[in-house]
């Protein structure tokens, strides 16, 4: 989803690396001499966002450092650097994040701007953890302001794309965008919300999320703090009081938050979350082990969308470059950009919805209500994903990657 294909076809060219050297000179320097803690972290972030890297990993081992970028959704080695007694990247971070090294034995989070070799400034959150040999960090970088995407973008078919839109247009209930993390699901959420915010109508919108990853002019996006108190589903309760139409929480992620906005997709909002789940089935019996009534989940649950991102064949050469001669495009990877597999299930109070629902009030199991989905003739994530493998647009290799042998 980071780039703008036009129905079926793959995004745009995102670099992907198997193997690559952070930077030459410096690693080549750092076996005689030691890095410099800022000069390593200068290249490394440099680098990463040159190449579009959506994290970055610095891990302590016993004799060095190792850097690593995720790279459409896979992390890769980027490089090593030794130990030395004067250089600590984490310790650079950590001051840049303004994060205090005395408590340099605890988990700590931050967040700072970074401005790229364009003079283009990004926001990075940094995550700071204790291992073995040191503290380790992780770094996201976040997208730029301006760079939602239109439904149009996202990589979806055009008749998903039209019953996403449909969901948006409602009312009322309630839209779950189910997937385990970096499966885009937040930016499926912000292009609904775009969607609606380009609409004919001013509808009122109001965002609670932790973070705020990407502006969206025209609505009001609000980003907790960690050292406030403010729990996403106390905001939750105050939103709902703001006199919105539209309301996003960015993550289910206890059963008060969910209890609060199923109460809120009931009574006149239309309210969009996320939520970590890998199938419906799996979605649906997770809102019931919160203790949401199944009644009520049927009453205001608008519809789930599953979600995963597939890396996409190289085109310049066709996937070969992994078994044959090392493609320059997909720096000998074979892929190049991702492309999403979305399987949109709507609630419309059609026959297969409420045997969804009974099956559900009876205990059904996950996998049970999945098998609904077979027997109804849908096509699971796996069919949708294996279309994209016929039409040449990924492998089955991917595919496995990334729903194994039973998704």
């Amino acid at each position: 989803m980071e780039s703008k294909p036009k129905k079926r076809s793959p995004p745009s060219a995102h670099r992907t690396v198997r193997e690559m050297s952070l930077s030459a000179s410096i690693s080549q320097h750092a076996k005689k001499h030691p890095v410099f803690a800022a000069e390593m972290i200068d290249v490394c972030l440099s680098e990463a966002i040159q190449k579009r890297a959506s994290d970055v990993h610095l891990q302590p081992r016993r004799d060095g450092w190792e850097v690593y970028y995720r790279l459409d959704g896979v992390l890769q080695l980027a490089s090593t650097f030794p130990h030395d007694e004067k250089t600590n990247p984490v310790a650079r971070l950590m001051s840049l994040a303004k994060l205090p090294s005395y408590m340099g034995g605890i988990p700590q989070e931050g967040s700072f701007q970074w401005n790229d070799d364009r003079n283009q400034s990004h926001e990075l959150r940094l995550g700071i953890f204790p291992t073995l040999y040191g503290n380790r960090a992780a770094i996201r970088i976040m997208g730029e302001a301006g760079s939602v995407f239109k439904t149009h973008e996202l990589g979806i078919d055009e008749k998903t794309e039209s019953r996403l839109k449909r969901v948006c247009e409602s009312r009322d209930g309630w839209l779950l965008v189910a997937g385990p993390a970096g499966s885009g699901k937040t930016t499926t959420l912000y292009a609904c919300l775009q969607h609606i915010a380009l609409g004919h109508e001013n509808r009122s919108v109001l965002t609670i999320e932790d973070p705020i990853e990407s502006v969206i002019e025209s609505i009001s996006q609000s980003q907790l703090q960690p050292n406030s108190g403010l729990t996403l589903a106390s905001a939750m309760r105050s939103a709902v009081r703001q006199d919105a139409e539209v309301l996003l929480v960015s993550e289910i992620r206890d059963a008060e938050t969910a209890e609060t906005v199923l109460s809120a997709s009931m009574t006149g909002h239309l309210c969009f979350s996320s939520i970590h789940s890998g199938s419906l089935g799996s979605t649906l019996r997770r809102l019931v082990q919160m203790k949401l009534p199944t009644y009520a989940i049927q009453t205001g649950l608008r519809g789930i969308v599953c979600q995963r991102l597939l890396r996409a064949t190289c085109k310049q050469c066709d996937g070969k470059s992994q078994t044959e001669h090392r493609c320059d495009a997909c720096h000998g990877t074979g892929y190049q950009g991702r492309i999403p597999v979305v399987q949109l299930t709507e609630f419309d109070g059609s026959d297969f919805s409420c045997r969804v629902f009974d099956r559900l009030e009876c205990g059904a199991t996950a996998d049970e209500i999945d098998g609904l989905v077979h027997e109804s003739g849908r096509p699971s994530l796996r069919d949708l994903a294996m279309e994209l493998v016929t039409a040449g647009i990924t492998d089955a290799a991917e595919v496995f990657r990334v729903l194994g042998s039973n998704g």
